[in-house]
This record gives C-alpha cells, structure tokens and sequence, in this order.
C-alpha cells in the first residue's frame, strides 16, 4: 500500500474495526479479478490474525474461493475533496482527504453449516453492539436461517498484512488545518463532517 510520510496510520487494524464495510478482492495472474462489497471483521476480540466474512452463493465469486488463494481487502474510512482556496499559509494544489486501510492474506473457505453459523453470530454481535435491543439469529422468523445458510459462501482471512493511511493535512501549518476543517464543516454533509472530526482529533482538539 503506497502510504507517504506522514499519513501512514499508527494503528490500521482500528480503521478496520470502525469501517468494517470493505471490498473484498480475489484473483490476479490468469485469474479474473473480482470484487464483493461485504463487512468483513476480526474474527476475534484482541486477535488481528484471522478475518471473517460472506459472499452470497449467486455471487459468481463465491464459486472462485479456494483454500490458499490471495485476497486483498480495502476499507475505506470518510473521504473528502480538499480545495486549494481554503490554504492561506502554504498554498497547495488541490487534494483529497481520507482515511483507509488494506489487509492482505490468504483464504481458507468455509462450508461447514456450524463454521458458518459461528461466523453469522459473530458478525451480526459485533455489528449489533451498542444497540440496547440488539437482533440475534434467534429472533429471525422460524426456519429463516436454516433456509438461508445454505444460500451463503462463508471464509476465513489468514492476514499476512494490515497497512493504513490517515491523510487529514497533516503537511499544512495548523492555521490551515484549522481553515480545512471549517470549511468541511461549512460545505459538507456526512463524510466532509466525518474527516473535519477526524482532523481535529489528529490535532489534538474537541470539535
């Protein structure tokens, strides 16, 4: 992942848990490429080594997973365009703002009705955390996700690499930054307000 200094990020694996919706990519060499957007997470609290996922079977990638195979997985965070009127003391060209992250490891399918199942569970407590009536498996309608398993492609992410990168400004003087972060604000919905946050926790501020 092409990352200059100074927008590496210092801890990528939180991008993934805060934007878990990613692109998840198989293929490369004679194989076609292909690209599902899914959630993917951890499969573990504390564990950065192995991710979990689910392509629907009618998905034509679905039937490409193989034990081994290289995958790439992209999060992408808020983003944002960043114009070069906003500078007042380093004038610059235009540019964008964003904050991603890339993991890259090997796959392992998975099959198995109670492999599958644990992966389901898992993902919708983590996506259904904070919510004080949170949704389990329990709740669907009788049979639902008996009738619907089948219907999935499960797998594993073995990860290999979790590179990020933190792109907020950080190569503007912080009366810049300060302009950036108004004017995100001023001009934008929910992304542009998103980074302008993102912006101001990097220097340090309440916004």
């Amino acid at each position: 992942m092409y990352t200059p200094h100074p927008y590496g990020a210092v801890d990528p694996a939180s991008i993934v848990h805060r934007y878990p919706f990613a692109q998840f990519i198989t293929g490369g060499g004679e194989a076609p490429l292909l690209a599902t957007s899914t959630p993917i997470m951890f499969e573990r609290d504390g564990d950065e080594t192995r991710m979990i996922g689910h392509l629907s079977r009618a998905n034509p990638q679905a039937a490409t997973l193989e034990d081994g195979m290289p995958v790439l997985a992209i999060f992408a965070g808020p983003h944002a365009f960043v114009s070069s009127s906003w500078y007042r003391e380093k004038h610059e060209v235009p540019t964008w703002n964003y904050v991603t992250a890339q993991v890259r490891g090997t796959l392992s399918p998975i099959d198995d009705e109670k492999g599958q199942l644990a992966i389901l569970r898992r993902t919708n407590a983590l996506m259904e955390r904070g919510n004080p009536d949170p949704w389990t498996l329990e709740k669907a309608q009788p049979g639902r996700v008996a009738f619907l398993l089948p219907k999935i492609r499960s797998f594993r992410i073995h990860v290999e690499a979790i590179e990020g990168a933190t792109k907020l400004s950080q190569r503007h003087p912080p009366g810049d930054r300060m302009r950036v972060m108004c004017a995100l604000t001023a001009h934008g919905g929910g992304m542009e307000a998103d980074v302008a946050q993102l912006m101001a926790a990097d220097l340090g501020l309440g916004w």
